[in-house]
């Protein structure tokens, strides 16, 4: 029987590892073949069995556009034989009966029908691949996007609120009602006979005006938000992939892929396209797309096909998928968007974009983004003020309507009025009460939050943040915690080899060296034997998934004589202009570094064709008989858990096999049972070489190099029997043949060889330090955990200022992950608050600590770049995953993709996360103010007013509408962080939406404007004509008008003092809080364009209105007296807003006890805007409790002393709320609620039963300070 790993085995040309390598592992170039021109199909088998994807199959209508649109291709006289939707079918369901159907079995078909070659891939020459004959046929892997909404849609959406219909209809017939007045009836003259202008039909135009500028300008906000949102996801769907043409290999974009291409993946790899597996093994996660929740393994094409044979011929139904029946049939073919868990191949595209499975699937599944917690919060938040609003409306429309009914009978003032201006009366009710509706719902929240972040996810991508989820950008303002990667986060990941040994032969390029007989890395050729160094380049050249950068071998050419650059350039020409994009190029250097991979292997690499004499890694791959060696039967991809990596080889002229491993120094070590020396000769790894090799280990580390050993064993076949992998045995176990850790001091078992040792140097990041350095500030800890030795580890974490000089030798704040792993779960949480580095650490210890974080109560962030860390990126509140070095599984499982892989962007992060809150906090300040001013001053007004009109018309409040919804918005969302934004403590994914400040200052403006406004309104006429009894109607209209102004002034400059929040949250004295960061509102004023431009706008507009508006908005011309009056009251706002801001919050408590407020919001229904997430906060202190009952109890954590002994006591008399379980109860947090004079901000009826705790108050004061408590201690008596 064949064994199923013989797409390694049985390689015709002397073959290698990595992605490289396996193009030596696939078959000779097929000899080129005519391909008849005439159409070709074969029926395909329908029947099969294998498991269907579900989600493919439903779209029948798709599949017929897919075959419709293959049928008008084919048509035209083209050399490919195949339709898209007949290669298509080969994976949905996944099917070898397919597969035969197709190409009779036989893999070189498969090759002849797609026109492509195994070992070079497709040859492509034409500048744009777009008019390429394969593109026309088969498509490029793009999905076409979702069809955004257009702008007109958006304005009906805009106008769809049913407020605005309503205000709308009332305009439609408040205009008709005018128009009648002005030409139905006859003319009216005033006293002296001179004919009055009738402009009563001018108030519904200027209603419908309005909303048509409010309806536009939502819809213009909301086709920018899309746009930017757009562009975002294009960003972030895009990757590179390595594809091998013209024999040689290229990192190109995902979307440049065609059907025909040879890619080569790697662990980590999300599988671009469908395609064929056509060399290598690996296991992949396709329960996304299938529902299978098992890993399945994926075998070359070949033997799959040579086993397939064997099963079929037994039992002809049985296909991929089948359960029950004979032998399982081997699976190779990888299906788009499946994540490779494990293992390295390369393999063929058979199906791309829109005719790929994964690309149905997501042309099917297409929806509308999810809002993040802040938009539900304040939506939650708009949706229950604004039932209060209709409350108002509807109270004052009933107010006004029953005073309308009092003056229709016979003697009032309506009597005689015609129909028509009664039903004008009516309407200017109506429109009244509607008006009302459309200033209290507070519509700009929602919007508010989306302008905010829409604005920083923008800025965060020029910084090099993409964000893909968008919670997490609002959720990093709450961070309390950072776990950070080392390398190429903290670091340059620009490693070059310094350091090392050869056998017993040393080598230094430090700048330190200080033994000037140790040799430099360049003549170690000529001091160490050819056959070691022959295994150390065959170890650094072959086990190795880095490759040769051909770009850079040609750099000075234009790089416009690349076909593939002319291409992408062609297919993104948006690209040349995109920062994000060159951001990346930037960073990765890829015209510039020699190697592509992973850093250490190209370090190695490097110092291999430096210092070994290598000339061609990929000749060498392709030709290892230069080496003594005939091909590669097996390869074992690096895996973080294990810390290492390797491959065995087949000897040249049979002398065996050869297993090579190179990785974490001490661990390979501690498997070594012999050192090479320089002169080859092989000596016994007793307790003095180990110690010294270690040693050797130790010191390299404590000068921040990274350390990697090469190693090697003998066998004289593959597998060996004893070392057989149990699922499959033609290949060995990686645990088993790797061996256990050996005892040196009595060597009892053959292990490893070492043959040499190396020590790499990965610079820091420019600009690290001060970010950490910022981060503390900022209240949030950063913590490394890498795979490194505990000493690098240590030493670079103290150059960054992660750890600090008294934590250096601290085993509590430098811990190994193994040692942290097996730490009782109590001890855990005692050690995480001083622990700073987790060193030789897994993506399991990892996700340990992330887990015991967030249990702790703290938001944290974690950076990962492996397969291994998508558990840890998915458990914390935001996943950080590396654009350059990190895998596709890990960006997938990520919230934001660091494009440069710089601990920088982290705390640019952060700094937008609170920039993002702090946005919405100064607009719910600016809002509700304004919605509580306009709501009760239209709502007096009107009732005290003898005509039921409002002070503010229907026109005015629009206008009022437009400044504090859309406008304020634009002008509060889009300010950037400032350098004080750190210095806050972060406040917690918890905290109410409205702090005391907050509060604060909104009553305190509400109170200055209302004041103000209600002056001017009901003693204007005492104020401005003080000589006369009665006033004309223009002078009236002099006075509303002028209380608008007014009111508009105020807002205008109340937005200026919002634009700050409180800045001395904390501080209790008066004094104290008198600093220009505090109180100066104008700081960084010129910085924000958007704010600048929209306050000009607003006070334009207004001068504006006033000047020009007339009856459309009922304004009347104002005397200098009464702009004056305007200007200075909208300037009382600002040294109200000083007073506010510098008096300490516990004066505001004073004068509205909480408790009072919360009762009042409780009376009305708005206690939710206290309330926090409940269930979250009760699992905290169950968690709190139950952790100190543990402590009570757990001697050998804590004392046993009294204040214990009174605290359980306590809880054993079980004085708990009715809603928690007396095990979990915490006493203190019961006392504290009973003490505290704010109350508990999820106080509920049940919970005044806390009030019992006060009976054990003497048993736990008692307990703690007179050492009393019924029951006498261990080591106590009671004069104690």
């Amino acid at each position: 029987m064949s064994s199923l790993n013989e797409g390694v085995d049985e390689a015709h040309s002397p073959s290698l590892t990595g992605r490289e390598s396996f193009v030596g592992l696939q078959s000779k170039k097929d000899e080129n073949k005519t391909v008849e021109t005439e159409e070709q199909t074969r029926p395909l088998n329908k029947g099969v069995t294998s498991t269907s994807i579900g989600a493919v199959k439903p779209l029948k209508h798709h599949d017929t556009q897919i075959t419709m649109m293959s049928v008008n291709r084919m048509t035209k006289a083209s050399s490919f034989k195949l339709a898209p939707s007949q290669l298509s079918e080969l994976h949905d369901p996944k099917s070898l009966t397919a597969f035969n159907n197709v190409f009779d079995n036989d893999e070189s078909n498969l090759y002849t029908y797609l026109q492509t070659d195994r070992t070079n891939g497709l040859t492509i020459q034409d500048e744009d691949i777009e008019s390429l004959e394969r593109t026309q046929v088969y498509g490029l892997n793009r999905i076409p996007e979702r069809k955004g909404k257009s702008f007109l849609r958006l304005v009906w959406e805009a106008f769809n609120d049913k407020t605005m219909i309503l205000l709308t209809v009332a305009a439609v017939i408040s205009f008709a009602l005018g128009l009648y007045e002005t030409l139905g009836q006859p003319p009216e003259y005033d006293p002296e006979g001179n004919e009055i202008v009738k402009v009563e039909w001018v108030e519904g135009v200027a209603i419908m005006i309005a909303v048509v500028v409010v309806v536009l300008v939502g819809a213009i906000n909301d086709y920018q938000k899309e746009l930017q949102f757009a562009k975002l996801n294009k960003k972030k769907d895009d990757r590179d992939v390595v594809v091998i043409r013209n024999g040689d290999e290229h990192l190109i974009s995902i979307h440049d892929l065609l059907v025909g291409d040879v890619i080569s993946l790697q662990t980590g790899d999300v599988v671009p396209a469908d395609a064929v597996l056509i060399s290598g093994s690996c296991e992949c996660d396709e329960s996304a797309l299938t529902g299978e929740s098992d890993t399945i393994k994926k075998v070359a094409l070949k033997p799959a096909l040579e086993k397939y044979k064997q099963i079929f011929e037994k039992d002809p139904t049985i296909d991929i998928g089948s359960h029950g029946v004979g032998e399982k049939v081997p699976d190779p073919l990888l299906i788009s968007g499946s994540k490779l868990l494990s293992g390295i191949g390369n393999a063929v595209i058979t199906s791309v974009g829109e005719n790929s499975v994964n690309g149905r699937i997501m042309m099917a599944l297409k929806t509308e983004s999810e809002s993040t917690p802040l938009q539900e919060r304040l939506s939650n938040l708009a949706d229950n003020i604004s039932i209060y609003g209709c409350m108002a409306a509807l109270v004052l429309f009933i107010i006004l309507f029953i005073r309308f009914l009092t003056y229709l009978p016979n003697g009032k003032k309506y009597h005689d009025l015609p129909p028509a201006q009664k039903g004008s009366k009516f309407m200017n009710i109506f429109i009244t009460a509607v008006t009302v509706i459309v200033v209290a719902v507070p519509e700009g929240l929602p919007l508010a939050v989306t302008l905010a972040l829409a604005f920083a996810t923008t800025r965060m991508t020029k910084d090099g943040n993409l964000v893909r989820v968008l919670r997490a950008c609002e959720t990093m303002g709450s961070a309390t915690a950072i776990c950070s990667d080392k390398t190429g986060t903290l670091t340059e990941n620009r490693m070059t080899v310094v350091k090392g040994f050869a056998g017993n032969l040393g080598f230094d390029d430090t700048t330190h060296a200080e033994n000037k007989e140790i040799k430099s890395a360049v003549v170690l050729r000529s001091n160490c034997d050819a056959s070691l160094l022959t295994d150390i380049l065959s170890n650094i050249s072959l086990n190795s998934t880095a490759f040769e950068n051909k770009e850079s071998q040609h750099k000075d050419k234009d790089v416009d004589e690349n076909p593939y650059h002319k291409s992408r350039k062609s297919l993104f020409p948006w690209s040349r202009n995109n920062r994000t994009s060159q951001l990346i190029a930037d960073a990765m250097k890829e015209n510039d570094e020699q190697f592509l991979g992973s850093k250490t292997e190209t370090a190695l690499l490097a110092f291999a064709q430096k210092s070994l004499g290598m000339k061609d890694v990929h000749k060498l791959r392709t030709k290892p008989s230069d080496l003594g060696i005939d091909k590669v039967v097996q390869v074992i991809p690096f895996e973080s858990s294990r810390k290492w990596g390797a491959i065995a080889v087949q000897l040249a002229d049979n002398k065996g096999y050869r297993f090579y491993a190179k990785g974490a120094a001490e661990i390979l070590l501690k498997v070594c049972s012999n050192q090479r020396n320089s002169d080859n000769s092989i000596v016994p790894m007793n307790q003095d070489l180990y110690d010294e090799s270690f040693k050797k280990i130790q010191d390299m580390a404590s000068h921040a190099l990274r350390t990697i050993s090469l190693v090697h064993r003998d066998f004289k076949e593959w597998p060996p029997k004893e070392f057989a992998d149990s699922t499959d045995p033609s290949i060995a176990s990686p645990d088993l043949v790797m061996g256990h850790e050996l005892d040196h001091k009595n060597l009892s078992s053959e292990g490893m060889t070492l043959d040499a040792m190396v020590g790499l140097q990965d610079p820091l990041r420019e600009g690290v330090k001060e970010s950490v350095e910022q981060c503390q500030r900022a209240g949030v800890t950063v913590r490394m955990v890498t795979g490194d030795n505990i000493l690098t580890a240590r030493a670079i974490s103290r150059n960054c200022n992660i750890l600090s000089e008294e934590g250096y030798n601290d085993p509590e704040c430098a811990m190994e992950g193994p040692t942290f792993r097996k730490l009782p779960y109590k001890k855990m949480l005692r050690v995480i608050p001083k622990l700073r580095v987790l060193a030789r650490s897994s993506p399991e210890d990892k996700r340990i600590l992330v887990e015991t974080l967030k249990k702790m109560g703290e938001v944290v962030a974690v950076t990962g770049d492996g397969t291994n860390d998508a558990p840890a990126l998915k458990l914390a509140d935001v996943g950080f995953s590396m654009g350059i070095s990190g895998t596709e599984v890990a960006r997938e499982a990520s919230d934001i993709i660091l494009m440069t892989d710089d601990f920088t962007a982290i705390v640019n992060a952060i700094k937008w996360g609170r920039c993002v809150s702090v946005s919405i906090k100064k607009f719910i300040q600016f809002q509700l103010t304004v919605n509580i001013t306009a709501v009760i001053l239209t709502f007096v007004s009107a009732v005290a007013s003898a005509e039921e009109t409002s002070v503010l018309t229907a026109v005015q409040l629009l206008w009022v509408n437009l400044i504090m919804d859309t406008l304020a918005a634009l002008a509060l969302a889009t300010d950037k962080p400032d350098e004080f934004i750190l210095d806050r403590k972060p406040k917690g994914r918890d905290a109410p939406l409205i702090a005391v400040s907050t509060w604060k200052m909104i009553l305190g403006q509400a109170a200055l404007q209302l004041t103000v406004t209600f002056v001017l309104h009901f003693r204007g006429k005492e104020i401005f004509f003080p000589n006369k009894r009665t006033i004309t109607a223009h002078e009236q209209e002099q006075l509303n008008a002028m209380t608008f102004n007014t009111f508009v002034w105020l807002q205008f400059f109340k937005l200026i003092v919002t634009r700050k929040l409180d800045e001395a949250d904390g501080i209790s004295k008066f004094k104290d809080r008198l600093t220009a960061n505090n109180l100066n509102f104008f700081q960084h004023l010129f910085r924000n364009y958007y704010f600048i431009c929209i306050a000009l706008l607003i006070g334009g507009f207004q001068i504006l209105i006033m000047f020009v508006g007339g009856a459309a908005f009922s304004i009347a011309r104002q005397t200098p007296a009464m702009w004056a009056t305007a200007i200075i009251c909208g300037l009382i706002s600002l040294p109200v807003g000083l007073f506010i801001r510098a008096c300490p919050d516990e004066w505001a408590l004073a004068i509205f006890p909480r408790r009072l407020v919360r009762a009042i919001l409780y009376v009305f229904g708005l206690e939710f805007i206290f309330k926090r997430n409940k269930n979250k906060k009760q699992h905290d202190e169950d968690e709190e409790a139950s952790l100190l009952v543990e402590y009570a109890n757990d001697s050998s954590l804590v004392e046993s002393t009294a204040f214990q002994r009174a605290k359980s006591d306590m809880i054993s008399h079980k004085v708990h709320p009715p809603t928690s379980e007396p095990s979990k109860y915490n006493p203190i947090t019961a006392i504290n609620r009973w003490r505290s004079s704010s109350g508990d901000e999820n106080e509920s009826e049940e919970e005044h039963s806390f009030i019992a705790s006060v009976t054990m108050v003497p048993t736990l004061v008692g307990g703690a300070v007179g050492g009393f408590s019924h029951i006498t201690g261990p080591n106590e008596n009671k004069k104690q």
